[in-house]
């Protein structure tokens, strides 16, 4: 049964917006959707004009909390804001385009009553996509995509020691796909962390986002608590020249936080593999996203040439030209491999 609403929410949305009213009002809408009720809402909005006061005060609910930076801080500084004017034990980071579901506190809330004790509480995701060119270019069915584990049965919980977590995370054992938006997190540990991860780029960091927050451990459900949602205008595809930024800052950024755990040579081992696939990945999307829509990959080639110097990316070369330039040939290869270990 939710807890009454006071003046002192267990929980906080931190949300950082930008000129982008009509979806952040159908990310607040599933939010004001939530059975329970103990939250509050902390928009720190980026836009100098505050174009996303109205569609925050029109929630017409205290809850709902607007702030304006009153310059463009950038997405993790402005996220950070939010955690700086937030209140509540638990925090929820939450991009403005990434709805969730109406049970999601509920059964977060649920899940730490019956495993008490920990720092994170977390829930899976699903993708969803209307666009059927960007579900093809992406592999997805138009709809809903589930992301949650077919190892475990629907509900299945697990728990984690901060080293189990961060291993498994990196090598896609949880879920195929992560959202931060999907998982409680103490404040108390992101207070000490300095706020959320903020290392020159937004890349990655909801990946950071949750290793760092893993100090208390964590407990995983195997359902889908909200969604991504993919469009033509996700994060990534015009900021090519934060690549090397990120290929530069996050692997360092990383043993910073982690280096304590006794654990850190085989989890360093993980994420410089993880990171690795990662980015030949996401330039190889790149470089056909480009070229199906006719568009200039001058600034894409040169942030490629700079990330592919760093040994543990280069690593990954000769599968990053096959993704990039025979994509039919990588994917049969990737299957036959499959097939073979059985």
């Amino acid at each position: 049964m939710s807890e009454n609403i006071s003046a002192n929410p267990l929980v906080s949305f931190c949300f950082t917006t930008f000129k982008r009213g009509a979806i952040l009002k159908s990310t607040l809408e599933s939010i004001r959707l939530q059975g329970y009720t103990n939250y509050e809402v902390i928009v720190s909005d980026n836009d100098p004009e505050a174009s996303g006061r109205h569609f925050v005060e029109s929630m017409n609910d205290p809850r709902f909390k607007y702030f304006s930076n009153g310059q463009n801080l950038g997405m993790k500084p402005s996220f950070n804001k939010s955690l700086e004017r937030s209140s509540g034990e638990y925090i929820v980071m939450i991009a403005d385009d990434d709805p969730v579901y109406p049970d999601m506190l509920q059964t977060l809330i649920d899940l730490r009553a019956s495993h008490p004790g920990y720092g994170m509480y977390m829930g899976g995701c699903d993708w969803f996509c209307a666009d059927k060119d960007v579900a093809k270019q992406y592999k997805l069915d138009v709809g809903t995509n589930s992301c949650i584990s077919n190892e475990h049965d629907l509900n299945f919980v697990q728990i984690f020691t901060p080293s189990d977590f961060i291993m498994n995370l990196f090598t896609f054992r949880i879920f195929s796909h992560f959202l931060w938006s999907t998982c409680i997190v103490k404040r108390e540990i992101l207070v000490k962390l300095g706020g959320i991860p903020d290392y020159g780029t937004p890349f990655l960091g909801d990946y950071a986002y949750m290793s760092v927050s893993s100090t208390q451990g964590v407990v995983v459900l195997n359902r889908s608590l909200g969604c991504q949602t993919i469009h033509k205008e996700n994060f990534g595809r015009n900021q090519n020249e934060q690549l090397p930024v990120l290929t530069r800052n996050f692997p360092v950024y990383m043993e910073s936080k982690l280096s304590y755990l006794p654990e850190w040579p085989e989890i360093k081992q993980l994420m410089e593999r993880f990171f690795g696939l990662w980015i030949t990945g996401h330039m190889a999307f790149l470089h056909h996203y480009y070229k199906k829509n006719g568009l200039d990959n001058k600034s894409l080639v040169e942030a490629e040439q700079e990330v592919m110097k760093t040994g543990f990316v280069n690593r990954f070369r000769i599968k990053y030209q096959l993704k990039k330039n025979t994509p039919a040939l990588h994917d049969f290869i990737v299957k036959a491999k499959k097939l073979i270990k059985g």
